[in-house]
């Protein structure tokens, strides 16, 4: 089993976390604790109520275990930030980030950093759907 951290409860990291919560340990950070109620009482992981930009947070959340961090706060420069110093600071194998300018993408993704974005992916299957 993986070891899993997620931060950020909006609508990709609710369903990230059900999904993956059925076969690895996943851990979910938010500081919105409405968000963390929305996974629901038989979500089966832990949740923290914490901001993912605190490193105290990341730290009770067990990044230094992790396996991987996934970074879905909707924030482009906390997702970057964040994913940098865990990547850096803890060794953390993989960081998948959630960003939205397409720009930030390609500069980032040299940084080791795995870099997902939605318009990005949306346009790649639309493309497959005439092939």
């Amino acid at each position: 089993m993986k070891y899993i951290i997620i931060v950020g409860c909006g609508k990709t990291g609710k369903e990230l976390a059900i999904e993956l919560a059925h076969t690895e340990n996943v851990v979910m950070v938010d500081k919105n604790l409405k968000q963390l109620d929305f996974l629901g009482d038989d979500f089966n992981g832990k949740k923290i109520w914490g901001d993912g930009l605190d490193m105290h947070t990341l730290e009770d959340a067990g990044v230094k275990e992790a396996d991987a961090l996934f970074l879905l706060t909707g924030n482009d420069n906390l997702n970057i930030v964040v994913g940098k110093v865990v990547k850096r600071k803890y060794g953390v194998k993989s960081v998948i980030l959630q960003i939205n300018d397409v720009v930030k993408k390609k500069i980032f993704q040299e940084e080791g950093l795995t870099i997902v974005n939605r318009t990005y992916l949306i346009v790649e299957v639309l493309k497959k759907c005439i092939s």
